[in-house]
This record gives structure tokens, sequence and C-alpha cells, in this order.
């Protein structure tokens, strides 16, 4: 569980001595800084959510794929009005991926765990398109 909880800080801070941002904090900061604002819907008890922190999400902050986003954790238990408005359905985990584009804002998501090689086709997908839909704010 201590590792879990030092992977989440460590994604979240982004090397940058942040503490763990809220959503209302990471959204802040994403569209400040003009990055897109990544956010994991998960829950304590999802084994695969915490599968995906420690070997998806872990790995990819190591290698530096994460520098160019804003991230941030929803825990579906604690904040279970916010996580219904991100999800779409109940599974979880879900990635959300929000992109700024022309002043608006692009919803990218998927669902379940992903491997590495996925969240770099969703990110990839993520820098190369434009759009808009409404942010949650």
């Amino acid at each position: 569980m201590f590792r879990v909880a030092l992977l989440v800080m460590s994604v979240v801070g982004q090397g940058s001595g942040d503490a763990e941002l809220s959503y209302e904090a990471a959204f802040q900061k994403a569209d400040r800084e003009n990055k897109p604002l990544l956010i994991m819907v998960g829950a304590p008890w999802c084994a695969s959510c915490q599968i995906m922190k420690r070997e998806t999400l872990e790995t990819m902050h190591r290698d530096g794929e994460l520098k160019d986003v804003v991230f941030t954790f929803v825990n579906r238990d604690e904040r279970p009005e916010l996580a219904e408005k991100l999800l779409r359905g109940q599974t979880l985990p879900q990635i959300i991926v929000y992109k700024k584009s022309s002043g608006a804002w692009k919803r990218f998501s998927v669902v379940g765990m992903q491997s590495v090689g996925r969240m770099r086709e969703l990110l990839a997908r993520v820098r190369g398109t434009a759009g808009t839909t409404q942010l949650l704010r």
C-alpha cells in the first residue's frame, strides 16, 4: 500500500515538488500551463486500478512520458458525485484526458486497465487532435 501511495504522489507531483493535486487544482494547473489533464478514476479496492498505477503509470512516469500532462486521481468512493460526472459506465479504472484547443476542451477516454502501449496510443491521439467538449469544473 505504501508503494501505491508513493507512486500516486510521484506521478501527481511530476517531479515538481507539488503535493498530490485535487481534481480542481489539477484542472487549474492544466489550464494555466496549457497542458492536457489526465484523470484516473478508480478506487482503493479495485485491483486493476492498483496494478495500472503500479505497472503502467509508474513506468510512464519513470520514462518521462507524463511530463507534458497534469495528472490527478479521483477516488470514486471519496468523490462519488465528481466520479459520476466523469465516468462513462461503472467499470474501473477509467482514464480521461482533456486537452485544451482553441479555448475549449476535448475529451478522450479509455475504460479498464491499460498497458503502457495503450496509454502511449491515447496520449498520441490527444496530442494529434483538435476539437471541443465540456470540461467539468
